[in-house]
């Protein structure tokens, strides 16, 4: 088998890649570090050559709306053409629960997610799409952008976190299997209230930072899963947050 990793770099390619090389896959990365620009289509058609599965983690920083939809709609038609003619069986895209249902957030990022989505479903190639809630090593960052004037402004929405290297091990799982799949979501194994994880989250850090709550500015469990997901195991390695409801 070999496996294009568009994104191959990253922290979520690089430990994706490790694990397909351990199995016996041939892996390829293909990122702007390797000479590879899916949107000038520079490199595109020679990391394709031979191969039978994409795994598409690229990721943008900007959560402006038109450069996130932009660059996700534009790098994935452009896998997806140049793959169908490369005669690619399999396309993995790493997305985000909440965004399949198409009204969840309205933040540009999301949206961009959104036409993301829209652009590999609208391909011929049979696709998986892995739909994660937020990484666990993420959540100080996510508090970092709540916070406004050195307070943290925590809506009391419900998140999920699941540990990275259980997201790695589906991707990793799903290309191996040779099997579209259609779409597959993961989460966590503990739910918790948003403003009370960035609390107890902060405290643990010794970061005295005050966690104020606020009201959400959509729906409040955006960010969790609706229907069937996949649980992980790992826990939040912070303990003593109350949890909130779940279902599974």
């Amino acid at each position: 088998m070999k496996v294009l990793i568009a994104g191959g770099r990253g922290r979520v390619g690089s430990k994706v890649a490790d694990v397909l090389e351990a199995h016996g896959a041939e892996v390829v990365s293909g990122g702007l570090d390797d000479g590879v620009d899916y949107i000038a289509g520079t490199k595109v058609a020679e990391v394709l050559k031979g191969v039978d599965t994409i795994i598409n983690v690229l990721n943008t920083g900007s959560f402006d709306e038109e450069a996130a939809v932009r660059f996700f709609e534009g790098t994935t038609h452009s896998l997806t053409e140049a793959g169908e003619r490369a005669g690619v069986k399999h396309h993995i895209l790493l997305s985000i629960v909440g965004v399949g249902d198409e009204d969840g957030s309205d933040i540009g990022y999301y949206l961009g997610k959104v036409a993301q989505e829209k652009a590999l479903k609208a391909g011929s190639i049979p696709y998986t799409i892995v739909r994660s809630t937020q990484f666990q090593g993420y959540i100080p960052v996510l508090a970092d952008q709540h916070t406004v004037d050195g307070v943290v402004q925590a809506p009391r929405d419900l998140i999920q976190p699941v540990e990275l290297d259980e997201l790695v091990a589906l991707l990793a799982e799903v290309a191996l299997s040779g099997t579209p799949q259609g779409e597959i979501e993961i989460a966590g194994p503990e739910r918790f209230y948003m403003d009370d994880l960035f609390r107890a989250t902060l405290a643990a850090a010794d970061d005295p930072r005050e966690v104020v709550t606020v009201d959400s500015a959509g729906d409040p469990d955006a960010l969790v899963p609706h229907g069937a997901y996949r649980a992980g195991t790992v826990l939040y390695p912070v303990r003593g947050i109350p949890l909130a409801p779940t279902t599974h």
